[in-house]
C-alpha cells in the first residue's frame, strides 16, 4: 500500500509540475452538450417504465464563467461534464442533455436564466450555482415550478434550513457546517485558544465565521477580534496591519476569502511578514489546490479544512484525479469534484427511477436515498437534502517543489447540525 499511495502522490505532483493552470474559455450565451456531439445522430426516443415516449433528460447547469468566480465556476463545469462523458451521455435508457447558462454571479440573474432554463429549454433539472445569491434568487421559481435542483456549491445555510424546498438538493455543504468542526479541532486539538477572525462582509463569510466561532468559543476560546473586509477588497493592507497591531494577543487568525480575493491575501499576508509571526487557519476554498501555484511558497503550512483533498489515498478518488488529469491536464478542485458528485447523484436517482423522471415525486424520493462513494469519501444526504460529508484536517506541504493540501486528520460523518458529541 505504502508504495502505491507513494506513486499515486509522485503522479499527483507531476500534474503540478508539468502543467500550469490555466482558466477553460467559455461562452456568455447558453451552450448544449450531449452524446449526439459525438455521434452521427442522436437516439431515437425510448419508452419510460410507465410506457411513454421518452426524450432527452434535460439538465440545466447554471455557473459564473465571467467574474471573480469565473474558476470555481469552470472546474464545477468540468467536473459536471467529465461525469456524463464517462457514461457517454445517457443512463436509464435515455440520451442526456446539458444546457449551460452563464450567471456571472449576479443574483438579478439567477431568476431570468432558471426561467429560461425551464419555461424555454423544458429542462428536467438543474444544477451548479456557485453564488448564494443566486441559488436564494432561483429558490422559489424552483419550488413552485417542481423541478428538482442540484446544488454543487452555493452554501447558503437557509436553503437546506428554514428554506428547506423538497426539490432542493446540495452535495457541497452549508456555509457553516464544516467550519463546526474547524472551530472545535482548532481549540481542541490544534491548541489555539485565542484567535481574530477575517472573513468577507457578505452572507458567506458571515456564515462561515460564525461556524468556526460556534464550538470554538464553546471549547472556551477567545476572539479577540472580528474584521470583515469588502468582498473585492485587492488590498488588504489596512486589515493586515490591524491582525500585526494584536498579533501579541493571539494565537493563530482564522480566515476565509475564495477566488481571487484568496490568492491577494494569503500572498499579502507573507509580504506582510504575518506568517512566520501568526499561523493561519482557514476554510480549505482559500486555499484550493487550484489556488496554490499562484500562492506559491505563501501558503507553505498552512492547516485548513475542507470535505476534499485530491491526494486522498482511495480507489475512488484516484480514478477521479487520473481522469480528469488526462482530460484537463490539471488537478481537480474542490469545485471540479462537488460538481462530478453532483452528476452522479442526478444519474443515480435516474437510474432508480429506470429514466421515469417525469414522475417528480418518486424521482426526488429516489434522490433523497442516494448514497456511494465519492472521491472524497462516503456520500448521502441528510433530512434536509444537505450532504453528510467527512471534513479533512489538512496542510499546505512541499512536494517535490510543489505546494499541495495533504490530510493530517479527519472528522467524520459532518452535517449541517454536527455537534462535537457525535
Amino acid at each position: 500500500m505504502k508504495t502505491s499511495r507513494t506513486a499515486f502522490l509522485i503522479l499527483v505532483v507531476l500534474t503540478f509540475a508539468l502543467s500550469p493552470l490555466v482558466a477553460s474559455c467559455a461562452s456568455d450565451s447558453a451552450t448544449t452538450t450531449s452524446a449526439a456531439a459525438t455521434e452521427t445522430s442522436a437516439p431515437a426516443a425510448t419508452e419510460t417504465s410507465g410506457g411513454g415516449a421518452a426524450g432527452p433528460v434535460k439538465i440545466g447547469f447554471m455557473a459564473p464563467y465571467v467574474g471573480v468566480y469565473a474558476k470555481l465556476g469552470q472546474d464545477m463545469d468540468k467536473g459536471f461534464k467529465l461525469y456524463l462523458e464517462e457514461i457517454g451521455y445517457k443512463a436509464a435508457g435515455r440520451e442526456i442533455q446539458l444546457i449551460t447558462e452563464d450567471t456571472e454571479a449576479k443574483p438579478e440573474l439567477g431568476p431570468t436564466k432558471a426561467n429560461k432554463l425551464i419555461d424555454s429549454d423544458k429542462v428536467n433539472v438543474i444544477a451548479g450555482i456557485v453564488h448564494s445569491g443566486v441559488a436564494t434568487a432561483i429558490r422559489d421559481i424552483v419550488d413552485q415550478k417542481k423541478i428538482p435542483t442540484v446544488i454543487t456549491n452555493a452554501g447558503a445555510p437557509d436553503l437546506t434550513g428554514k428554506l428547506k424546498s423538497p426539490y432542493i438538493f446540495r452535495t457541497s455543504f452549508a456555509n457553516g457546517q464544516q467550519d463546526l468542526a474547524g472551530g472545535w479541532y482548532a481549540y481542541n486539538k490544534l491548541g489555539y485558544k485565542k484567535v481574530i477572525i477575517l472573513a468577507p462582509d457578505y452572507s458567506a463569510g458571515h456564515d462561515k465565521a460564525t461556524g468556526f466561532m460556534k464550538y470554538f468559543k464553546g471549547s472556551g476560546g477567545i476572539v479577540v477580534q472580528e474584521i470583515y473586509p469588502p468582498l473585492e477588497t485587492n488590498d488588504f493592507a489596512s486589515y493586515l496591519t490591524q491582525i500585526a497591531d494584536k498579533a501579541d494577543q493571539v494565537d493563530a487568525v482564522w480566515a476565509f476569502f475564495a477566488g481571487s480575493g484568496s490568492i491577494k491575501l494569503i500572498n499579502q499576508y507573507a509580504e506582510y511578514g504575518l506568517k512566520d509571526r501568526l499561523p493561519l487557519i482557514s476554510v480549505g476554498d482559500t486555499v484550493d489546490d487550484a489556488f496554490l501555484p499562484s500562492m506559491k511558497d505563501s501558503a507553505l503550512g498552512i492547516k485548513n479544512y475542507l470535505h476534499y483533498a485530491a491526494t486522498l489515498d482511495t480507489p475512488e478518488n484516484k480514478a477521479f484525479v487520473d481522469a480528469y488529469k488526462a482530460k484537463y491536464n490539471e488537478l481537480p478542485s474542490m469545485f471540479a469534484e462537488q460538481a462530478y458528485v453532483g452528476a452522479k447523484a442526478i444519474v443515480t436517482a435516474l437510474e432508480a427511477v429506470q429514466g421515469n423522471i417525469e414522475d417528480v415525486d418518486a424521482y426526488t424520493a429516489a434522490l433523497r436515498t442516494v448514497k456511494f462513494e465519492a472521491p472524497r469519501g462516503p456520500f448521502s444526504f441528510d433530512a434536509n437534502q444537505n450532504v453528510i460529508e467527512n471534513v479533512y484536517i489538512r496542510e499546505v506541504q512541499n512536494v517535490g517543489g510543489q505546494p499541495l493540501n495533504f490530510v493530517l486528520d479527519t472528522v467524520k460523518d459532518v452535517d449541517q447540525n454536527w455537534t462535537p458529541t457525535q
